[in-house]
């Protein structure tokens, strides 16, 4: 009687006549050769994830020191008392700094951050007023780099504008 098993049948057909299955060392190493290219793209997308949570981090940081200074610097009143003292923190004022803003550096949780605080005359009270040429509008604008950053996105920049009451019919 004859053996009807269908694996039985195909193994007693191999040329080789051993009866076993399995892969060829050819067929193994492309195998090998496969998973190694998987493996690498996936490493490097390990890489990139980590540099990019790192990024992340710098921004979130960033962030609260910004957030901090846009707050001190609206707890400020801006009135004719304090519209011409010096900016400098913790203790200044709002008074125009230079083109390039006043920059200083800062530490938050070990890591080093650039600050520049950019502070400009929007609006002035009009000629013939009471305080004629000073000014009734500031833009102030802080902006906070990690040191060493590569990129343009890892600068955070907040922006307000701050007005004052002025006397007189405009």
């Amino acid at each position: 009687m004859a053996n009807t098993n269908p694996t039985h049948r195909q193994a007693a057909h191999r040329k080789d006549g051993s009866g076993q299955q399995g892969f060829t060392l050819l067929e193994s190493a492309f195998a090998l050769v496969i998973f190694m290219i998987i493996g690498l793209g996936v490493a490097s997308l390990f890489t990139y994830a980590i540099k990019a949570n790192g990024r992340a981090d710098d921004r979130d940081l960033a962030m609260a020191i910004a957030q901090k200074r846009m707050e001190w610097l609206r707890t400020i009143p801006f009135t004719t008392q304090t519209r011409h003292v010096p900016f400098s923190f913790p203790d200044g004022g709002l008074e125009t700094t230079s083109v390039g803003g006043a920059t200083e550096t800062v530490t938050n949780a070990g890591r080093p951050f650039v600050v520049n605080t950019i502070i400009q005359n929007l609006s002035f009270v009009p000629i013939g007023a009471p305080d004629a040429g000073e000014p009734t509008v500031k833009s102030i604008q802080v902006s906070v780099t990690p040191l060493g950053a590569t990129t343009a996105f890892d600068t955070v920049t907040i922006a307000t504008q701050r007005s004052t009451h002025v006397t007189g019919i405009y």
